[in-house]
């Protein structure tokens, strides 16, 4: 995650796209293995925070990063646009394509 952190930092404008494509990777990656209804959009997230990944970091200088501020961000980008996001998982990461165009009717 330092990384990807010191990555963001050399760029002149700062936005934290490395560490936002960090975080975007792993949950998709989360969608595709959980077991978790992914429709219940926010109990992904809450398990994802739980299971997957490390929310803080420690830079070069020694001090402690969070970043919980950029992984909700994230998550906000995803559940303000749930119907787009869902309609991009189609196929590897939805299989059945029916019961995501009813899901998506319900959005």
């Amino acid at each position: 995650m330092n990384f990807f952190h010191q990555k963001d930092l050399e760029e002149d404008y700062n936005h934290n796209s490395h560490v936002k494509a960090y975080y975007l990777h792993h949950l998709l990656d989360y969608f595709k293995e959980t077991r978790i209804n992914i429709y219940e959009i926010n109990a992904v997230f809450d398990q994802f925070l739980k299971e997957k990944i490390e929310t803080e970091t420690i830079n070069n200088e020694g001090n402690i990063v969070n970043f919980q501020k950029v992984i909700e961000e994230v998550f906000k980008l995803l559940k303000d646009n749930k119907k787009e996001f869902y309609e991009d998982l189609k196929g590897e990461y939805l299989v059945d394509s029916n019961m995501l165009k009813s899901k998506n009717n319900e959005l």
